[in-house]
C-alpha cells in the first residue's frame, strides 16, 4: 500500500493538501473501501474540530464540524461533504448567529438534520441540510442551550438542553417540525458554581463535557447531565420531572463520558473518575435507584487521553456481534477498541502516525465498514478534520 500526497488549489492563492492512502493499483479493490483523507481548508486561521458524521444516500458522507469565531463567545458551524471516496464537494461555514452545532446528525423523514444555537437567543436550531453541505431550512425550538441529539424513530428526536433561568438540565421529545411533544426537567442546584462549568463548556472556555442523551432498548429515556449539583446519567419515562434513575458522578469530576444501550439493564459504559478512565463492554446497571458511577466495574483504560471523546456503536462482522468503544490515546491516536457480545476483549486497533489525531465520531457505513471522523495537525499548526475508512474486510482480519 503506498501513500500519495495529492495536491489541490482552492481558492487562488491558497495551497491545500489532502493525504490518502491510494490503494488503486490492486485493481480488485474498490478505492471507496479503504482510505485516509485529511481535508484542509482555505481559511487557514480556523482551527476545525468535528462534531459527527453520517452517510449520504450516495455512499458519501456529510460532516458536521466547529470553528472558533471572534464574533461571538460560541463556536462557529462548519458543514461539509465528501464522495464515497473521500474526496472533498463542498464545505458550508456558518456566519451568522447559527452557532454551537452539536451531535449526532438526525436523520427524519430520510432527511439529514442537525441541531444548533442561536449566538443571541441562545434558543436551539433544528436545521436540515442538504447532500451538498448546504443548509436548506432553520427552524426554532422552544428549548435554549440544546446539548445534544439522537434520532428517536423515524419522525421524532430527543434532545438534551439546559435553561439558565429555570435551572435545569432538560430532556425533550421534539418532532421534525420544530414541536416539542414531552418534556421534563431535572434541577442542577442552586449557587452560580454548579451552573459554571455548563456555560464553560458552551464558550470552550473549559471543559467540553460528555452531555448526552437516548433511548434505551427498553424504552427508557436516559440524559446525561447535570442533577442536583452533580454530572449524572438521569433515567426517566418523561411523566414527571423526578428521575427514576440517578447514577451520579462526582460533581463535574466524576461520572459517565459514554453509554451504548445493548439489552434490558445492559449497558457498554465508560466512565472517568478525577483523571482515571474506565470502560466496560457489558454492565448492568441500576437504572430505577439512586447509585454512584463509581459502583460501576471497568476495566482501567490507561492509554486514554482526559477530557476526550468516547464513541460507541455495534456491528457484525461475520457470524458474530462485536461492541466497539474508541477514544483518543495519550500519544494521539485513535483506538478502536473491539469485544464480542460477551463482553470479552477482542482486539484493539490503533489509527494515526506521525500528527496528533483526535476522535470525533464512528459510524458504521453501508458496506458494513466503519467510518471514523477525527481531526489532525496540518503542518504542525492547523487542526483540520481527517476520515478513516476501514473496509469490512480490514476489521473481518483485525477480530478473527
Amino acid at each position: 500500500m503506498n501513500i500519495k500526497f495529492k495536491n489541490f488549489i482552492w481558492g487562488v492563492i491558497t495551497l491545500s493538501v489532502i493525504s490518502s492512502c491510494d490503494i488503486s493499483d490492486n485493481k480488485d479493490v474498490n478505492p471507496a473501501d479503504s482510505f485516509l483523507r485529511i481535508y484542509d481548508s482555505h481559511q487557514f486561521d480556523h482551527e476545525i474540530r468535528p462534531v459527527d458524521v453520517t452517510q449520504t444516500a450516495d455512499n458519501g458522507y456529510l460532516f458536521l464540524g466547529n470553528y472558533r469565531r471572534d464574533d461571538v463567545d460560541f463556536l462557529g458551524t462548519y458543514i461539509s461533504s465528501v464522495d464515497e471516496e473521500g474526496h472533498f464537494i463542498r464545505n458550508t461555514y456558518l456566519r451568522d448567529n447559527n452557532v454551537h452545532p452539536v451531535g449526532k446528525f438526525l436523520v427524519l423523514g430520510g432527511e439529514h438534520y442537525f441541531i444548533s444555537m442561536d449566538a443571541v437567543s441562545l434558543q436551539a436550531y433544528l436545521n436540515q441540510v442538504d447532500d451538498s453541505a448546504r443548509v436548506v431550512s432553520t427552524i426554532g425550538i422552544g428549548t435554549t442551550y440544546p446539548m445534544y441529539a439522537e434520532n428517536d424513530g423515524e419522525d421524532q428526536f430527543v434532545l438534551l438542553s439546559y435553561s439558565s433561568v429555570n435551572r435545569t438540565t432538560v430532556l425533550s421529545l421534539v418532532n421534525a417540525d420544530g414541536s416539542i411533544t414531552s418534556q421534563s426537567a431535572f434541577g442542577i442546584g442552586a449557587g452560580q458554581e454548579v451552573e459554571e462549568p455548563i456555560i464553560d463548556h458552551f464558550t470552550r472556555t473549559g471543559r467540553e463535557l460528555p452531555f448526552f442523551a437516548g433511548r434505551s432498548v427498553d424504552g427508557t429515556y436516559y440524559a446525561n447531565g447535570f442533577y442536583n449539583y452533580t454530572l449524572s446519567l438521569l433515567f426517566t419515562d418523561l411523566s414527571d420531572n423526578t428521575p427514576s434513575g440517578v447514577i451520579q458522578g462526582q460533581l463535574d469530576q466524576g461520572g459517565i463520558s459514554s453509554l451504548l444501550s445493548l439489552s434490558g439493564d445492559n449497558y457498554a459504559v465508560a466512565r472517568f473518575n478525577y483523571g482515571d478512565q474506565y470502560a466496560n463492554a457489558i454492565a448492568t446497571l441500576n437504572t430505577s435507584g439512586i447509585s454512584s458511577s463509581t459502583d460501576i466495574e471497568g476495566n482501567p483504560m490507561l492509554e486514554w487521553a482526559y477530557d476526550e471523546k468516547v464513541k460507541m456503536t455495534t456491528m457484525t462482522l461475520g457470524n458474530a456481534d462485536y461492541i466497539i468503544i474508541a477514544t483518543t490515546t495519550k500519544n494521539q491516536q485513535i483506538a478502536l477498541h473491539f469485544y464480542d457480545n460477551t463482553g470479552a476483549y477482542i482486539a484493539v486497533d490503533y489509527l494515526g502516525f506521525s500528527s496528533p489525531y483526535q476522535l470525533g465520531a464512528i459510524q458504521v457505513t453501508s458496506d458494513n465498514g466503519l467510518a471514523i471522523l477525527g481531526s489532525t495537525q496540518v503542518a504542525g499548526k492547523f487542526q483540520r478534520l481527517c476520515l478513516f475508512k476501514k473496509s469490512e474486510s480490514e476489521l473481518n482480519d483485525l477480530v478473527q
